[in-house]
Parts: C-alpha cells; sequence; structure tokens
C-alpha cells in the first residue's frame, strides 16, 4: 500500500512574499479608515453654503460616523464571524468606495445617508482588522498593529491636507468623490493578498481552546481594561479635536486662524505619535511604560493649557503625538491580550462599542461643562483626570495575561 503524500510546503520565499502583500493590504486599508471624516472638514464651509445645512446637520458629518463606530462594532464582529474577516473586509472596502461616491450626488438626506454607510464600512475594518493582524502575523501582531495605526492617522492627515487643493480643481463634490478610488485600490491589493487564505476566512481553529464567548469576554477583568483604555483615549481626542480651537481663544486670546493652526498641528503630529508604538513594541515585551508614557504624553499638555496657555503651539504638538500613540496603544492591546483571532474579533468589537461610546460623549460633556463654570478651568482639570484614569487603565490592561 503505497502511502498518502504530504503536500509540499510553500518556499520560504513565497511565504515572506504573501506576507508582505497582505502588510500592504493591511497599511492600505488603514489609510481608507479615517479619510472620509478627515476629508470632511477642509470643505465643510463650502458644503454648508451649497446645501444650505444647519450647524446640527453639519455637525452629523463627522458625528455619525463616530457613533457607527460604537453602535455597529457587535454587528461588524458578527459579521466577521459569519463570513470571515478576509471577505468581510474586502465587501467594506467597496461599500466604502460606493459611498464616498453616494453622498455627493444630492442634497442633504442623500449626504448623511452616504455618510452613514461611509461610518459602517469603516467600522467593519475597525473591527476586524486586528483579527486579521493576529491571524496573519503571528509573534510580530503587535509591530504590525503599530504600522496599522500609523497608517490610520496618516490616511487621515493626507485627506485632510489634499481635499482643499482638489476642491479648488473640482468642487467639494468632485474632491471627496474622487478619494473613493483609493478605496478601490485597497479593495484590489486585499482581494490578491487575501486569496486562499483559510487562516483569515474564519476556518482555521483558534490556537488553544476556544475563543472567549461573548459572555466570558464581558464578564473579563482585562478586557474591560483594555475597553477603558480605548474610551478614555477617544474621549480625550475627540475633545480636543472639537474644543482645542475654542479653548486658545479664551484662554491665549488667539483668533480663528492661529486656532485653526493648532488643531492642524495637533492632527499632524499623530503621525509621529503612531510611528513610537512599532518601535517600542518590538523592543519592549511589556505594555505597561507604554501605557504610563502615553497617560504622560496627554497629562503635560493639558495642564499645560491650564498653567500656559501662552505656549500652545509645544501643547499641540505634544497632545498630537499623544492621540497618535494612544490609538496604537488601545489596538496593540486588542491584539496581544486575545489568545486568538476569534477572541481578537470579539474584544475589538466590544472596547470599539464601549469606546466610541464613551469618545462620542466626551465632547458633549467637556462643552456642557464649560457653560456653568464660565470657562475652561473645570473641563481642562477633566481631561486631566481622564489622563490619570488612562494610566490606571493601561496598566491593568498591560498585564501578560490572555483572554479565551
Amino acid at each position: 500500500m503505497v502511502p498518502a503524500s504530504r503536500p509540499t510546503p510553500p518556499a520560504p520565499g513565497a511565504v515572506l512574499a504573501a506576507e508582505r502583500l497582505l502588510l500592504a493590504a493591511v497599511l492600505l486599508t488603514a489609510f481608507n479608515l479615517r479619510g472620509a471624516i478627515a476629508a470632511v472638514g477642509p470643505v465643510l464651509g463650502d458644503i454648508r453654503s451649497d446645501l444650505a445645512l444647519s450647524p446640527a446637520a453639519a455637525g452629523l458629518l463627522t458625528t455619525l460616523p463616530v457613533l457607527c463606530f460604537a453602535l455597529l462594532a457587535p454587528v461588524s464582529a458578527a459579521l466577521g464571524r459569519r463570513v470571515g474577516a478576509g471577505p468581510a473586509v474586502l465587501g467594506s472596502l467597496l461599500l466604502l468606495a460606493v459611498a464616498q461616491g453616494l453622498r455627493v450626488l444630492d442634497g442633504p438626506p442623500v449626504l448623511l445617508a452616504g455618510t452613514f454607510l461611509a461610518g459602517a464600512a469603516m467600522t467593519v475594518g475597525n473591527v476586524l482588522l486586528p483579527a486579521v493582524i493576529k491571524a496573519g502575523f503571528g509573534r510580530r501582531a503587535g509591530t504590525v498593529t503599530g504600522l496599522y495605526t500609523a497608517g490610520l492617522v496618516a490616511g487621515a492627515a493626507a485627506m485632510a491636507a489634499v481635499t482643499a487643493p482638489l476642491a479648488a480643481v473640482l468642487g467639494w463634490r468632485g474632491a471627496l468623490a474622487v478619494e473613493g478610488v483609493l478605496a478601490v485600490v485597497g479593495a484590489g491589493v486585499w482581494s490578491a493578498a487575501t486569496r486562499g487564505r483559510g487562516d483569515l476566512l474564519g476556518t482555521a481553529g483558534p490556537a488553544s481552546g476556544p475563543p472567549a464567548g461573548p459572555t466570558r469576554l464581558w464578564r473579563s477583568p482585562t478586557a474591560w481594561a483594555v475597553t477603558a483604555v480605548q474610551g478614555l483615549q477617544s474621549a480625550l481626542y475627540f475633545s480636543l479635536t472639537a474644543w482645542l480651537p475654542t479653548v486658545l481663544a479664551d484662554r491665549a486670546d488667539t483668533d480663528v486662524t492661529t486656532g485653526s493652526l493648532a488643531a492642524s498641528l495637533f492632527q499632524a503630529t499623530g503621525i509621529v505619535g503612531s510611528l513610537l508604538v512599532p518601535a517600542l513594541v518590538a523592543r519592549r515585551p511589556g505594555q505597561t511604560g507604554l501605557a504610563l508614557l502615553v497617560a504622560a504624553l496627554w497629562l503635560v499638555p493639558v495642564t499645560g493649557l491650564l498653567a500656559a496657555p501662552g505656549g500652545w503651539p509645544a501643547w499641540a504638538a505634544v497632545a498630537g503625538v499623544a492621540q497618535g500613540a494612544g490609538i496604537g496603544l488601545a489596538l496593540v492591546l486588542v491584539v496581544l491580550r486575545s489568545a486568538d483571532p476569534g477572541t481578537a474579533a470579539r474584544l475589538s468589537g466590544m472596547s470599539q462599542l464601549v469606546g466610541y461610546a464613551v469618545g462620542a460623549a466626551g465632547p458633549v460633556v467637556v462643552g456642557a461643562l464649560s457653560g456653568p463654570t464660565g470657562g475652561w478651568t473645570a473641563p481642562l482639570l477633566l481631561l486631566a483626570a481622564l489622563a490619570v484614569g488612562l494610566a490606571v487603565a493601561g496598566v491593568l490592561a498591560a498585564r501578560p495575561v490572555r483572554i479565551g
């Protein structure tokens, strides 16, 4: 009886090429997961003027995707379990391209509908990319997650930078629509990178036991610590994104141009912070030091705005580094605390459901607090307290515990 022949393992060169292609697909997908939001700001004045949008409706253009990040996170995790992370992310990129073209075709209802679809598409990527990274990169998952974070921040910064010049040539509708081409390119690369990858289709079994079920996950102190990091980081980021120019106008007597410059500096230096994460994760096995560093980077600019608002260029730059490193920390913790890709998808869904809900509430609470107190001292003290809470949650989430 002739023994069955074993399948020939792939050559090392082919494995390396496949891994590099998957890395390119992850980074290109990350580049698409914030751009549709960041692109609106530079042309918001034109949109309001052209469509006669109220301030509330204009605010929905940036708030609606963040609400999708929170409310649709569990649905995205369930979609990944049903059809597999690879096909789900591919479908989300195609939906994102369609949504970016759809939202510029007509008036406010179509604009808001397209914005909702774009937010839903980006939510799928937000939730499932950590699971893809966990399955596809093994021990290097922490480093790749840091690079993925850099892609998120770089995509937002790039779209914010190029939208106004594009609008000068194509109008705001053309500028927002043409940026959807990046999602089509991302879908093509993603399709090529994930073709034939059973580990990205939900067919590969977990490395050690079944994934943590929903009930076990929501009862896990470590899962809640990871979720708290996401929530506190999001609240700090969205609060300063919304109110930094107003705070400077009140405390440093700056004008609109200076406030806009500070906001741009805050966003741009996030790239530096996001690149800081993969370097530290690659060199240090634990994340406690990184968690304390991120909390300190948030605490310095907040207390600086309280004590010496005239130093706003330094505070805006340091806060930018903090927000880039903070989102990197939140995503790295999801990957490293999960024992398998299935748990990573569930933990990602949980942390984003709660985290982005807290993040969306941050600017509202901060703004509401500024009214009765007649200034920005109390809101800034609240943000300082959130930074301290981030340090505590980060230390707890950095413990070497595997969920699932």
